[in-house]
């Protein structure tokens, strides 16, 4: 009788069964693809690979283009997977293993767990692999090998790209597809800059004019397509702002009106950085964190002033409909303020006030923005302030910019203030564990009066409810003294890192490398006193004794005469 061969012994194949099979063929989103991974060139090698085996027939062919390999929500790999739960398919072969996909756990479950499960066949041609043929372990090491290969890949590529983004971004560079509604996007050399479409950036100013006039975004729509005035989409297929034809006038939806009145694009300002939203391994959609996205200001010419975007902001804070009773937007948390209590209106003394924009990606990412205003310049009577406002990073950067140049003219080394915060923190710790030994001694002392009240109650000195009253007493002047220390112990906690902090935003400022970052702690270490005059004038009072300076600074020197005059320093 004859042997069955120990190579079919190990394929598994049945005798007579022709598998039906279905070709699963991405492209990357990743820059760096390489000719030959083309979709059309991943179906030809599978559909001759296919064209040889006399077992299989072609059922379908399931493509994605435009889809990371880091993950699974693919709409080609979801339509070919219930194909296969419906036993249309139980073959599938790729060209290689990265075309499967790039995270080595999910692709190593699918091919050694979920597929042998379901009875799917797996080939990918390029790498020899057919899970019909794995004897031993030393197949499936190789196999985990490639994916996990793959999967750095993957990451590799990812870092580049935002890498390569983010040195766009710093450069002001715009890095979006289709541009903001009002804007049309030129290359300048290797820079992408945005330019005022004028009929368009008219209807941007009218929209924000309603809106602070006392219009809704539903009325804001209304008047919109009473004007005839096309959509965004509309209008960037045809170029026509106004609709000429009855059929394609549509009303604009309130959600695209909120989002051009948040925009801050229309105040010369780019807020980019939804890749945080991208980033390898996470690919669902999140608020962004202000760490994560780039803000680079007077980047381009503003279609509305400063002070009149964050008047807009201002009213939507106040809306019950997008924030909370606080004013602030429930969805965005709000970062702290590192100016409060720092900063004045220089003309009328009032505290500035803060304001904040949230921005809203057409893909649902949101971002806040914050800008300082006089709260006077609202009034209408004799206290009226001359308008006056000032962005959250122009004001960082102009402090930023006068503290190194006070340690410059005064001679002042970063060295010698770290050494002052080192002393100061030790005074703090030293003054910080007095007041805990005070606590502890104030605690014994309501611990030994509470003994001799319990002896005065057992030896009937004391009546029951007097007693009551006492340990009740007692026992609420002991809590608030232990939240007292739990208190300065928190302090003593943070005051080392946070030295530190401020130790190394002194040394990187004066290297002028830009970045050491402002925080409230260094803010109050350095700062007395923060006063805003117009034309984005800034009065720095310091608060380790030395001078005032009055500066103001050029951002952006080609619109240095719009934005930031010069100023002359005065002690």
């Amino acid at each position: 009788m004859a042997r069955t061969s120990k190579k079919k012994q190990e394929t598994g194949k049945l005798p007579g069964k022709v598998y039906s099979t279905g070709i699963y063929a991405r492209l990357s989103v990743d820059s760096g693809e390489r000719k030959n991974e083309s979709i059309e060139t991943q179906v030809e090698i599978a559909k001759d690979f296919i064209g040889r085996q006399p077992d299989m027939e072609l059922y379908d062919t399931y493509t994605d283009i435009g889809k990371t390999g880091t993950n699974f929500e693919r709409d080609g790999f979801e339509r070919m997977m219930r194909d296969v739960r419906t036993r249309k398919i139980d073959c599938i072969v790729v060209k290689d293993l990265s075309r499967f996909g790039r995270n080595h756990i999910e692709t190593g479950n699918y091919i050694g767990k979920i597929f042998p499960f379901m009875g799917v066949r797996f080939i990918a041609v390029t790498d020899h692999f057919d899970s019909m043929g794995i004897s031993g372990r030393n197949e499936d090491m190789g196999v985990n090998l490639k994916n996990l290969v793959n999967e750095m890949y993957a990451r590799d590529i990812a870092m580049k790209v935002k890498a390569s983004r983010k040195a766009k971004w710093e450069q002001g560079s715009y890095t979006g597809g289709i541009p903001p509604y009002g804007y049309r996007a030129e290359w300048i050399g290797d820079k992408k800059c945005l330019f005022i479409e004028e009929m368009a950036a008219g209807i941007v100013r009218e929209m924000f004019a309603l809106f602070l006039s006392g219009k809704n975004m539903k009325e804001i729509a209304v008047w919109l397509y009473e004007n005839r005035v096309a959509r965004p989409g509309q209008y960037h297929k045809t170029g026509q702002v106004y609709c000429n034809n009855e059929g394609e006038l549509e009303q604009w939806p309130g959600a695209t009106v909120k989002m051009i009145l948040t925009n801050p694009v229309y105040m010369g300002c780019l807020v980019q950085g939804r890749t945080c939203g991208k980033d390898y391994m996470r690919r669902k959609r999140h608020d962004i964190d202000s760490g994560d996205w780039s803000v680079k200001e007077h980047t381009h010419e503003a279609i509305v002033s400063e002070d009149t975007f964050f008047e807009a902001a201002g009213k939507f804070e106040k809306s019950s409909v997008y924030c909370n009773k606080n004013g602030f937007s429930k969805t965005v948390p709000v970062d702290e303020d590192i100016f409060a209590d720092v900063l004045y209106c220089g003309g009328c003394g009032a505290r500035m006030k803060r304001v904040s924009a949230v921005k809203e990606f057409s893909s649902k990412d949101r971002v806040r923005t914050y800008s300082y205003k006089c709260p006077n310049s609202a009034r209408i009577d004799s206290l009226k302030c001359t308008a006056k406002s000032i962005t959250l990073n122009t004001l960082s950067d102009t402090v930023k910019e006068v503290v190194r140049q006070e340690f410059i003219l005064s001679g002042m080394r970063p060295k010698d203030l770290v050494e002052i915060n080192n002393r100061e923190t030790e005074r703090l710790k030293g003054e910080w564990n007095a007041q805990l030994a005070m606590f502890e001694k104030k605690l014994d002392g309501i611990r030994q009066l509470g003994s001799e009240q319990y002896l005065k109650y057992r030896m009937g000195e004391m009546d029951g409810e007097s007693f009551k009253r006492a340990k009740e007493e007692n026992d609420k002047n002991a809590a608030a003294i232990q939240e007292e220390g739990r208190r300065v112990t928190g302090k003593m906690r943070r005051i080392d890192s946070e030295t530190a902090g401020k130790n190394h935003f002194l040394r990187t400022l004066m290297k002028g490398s830009g970045k050491g970052e402002l925080t409230a702690e260094i803010v109050r270490t350095l700062v007395k006193r923060i006063e805003v005059y117009p034309q984005h004038r800034v009065k720095v009072v310091f608060a380790f004794g030395k001078s005032e300076l009055l500066a103001g600074k050029e951002e952006n020197p080609a619109q240095s005469a719009a934005h930031f005059p010069a100023q002359n320093k005065s002690s």
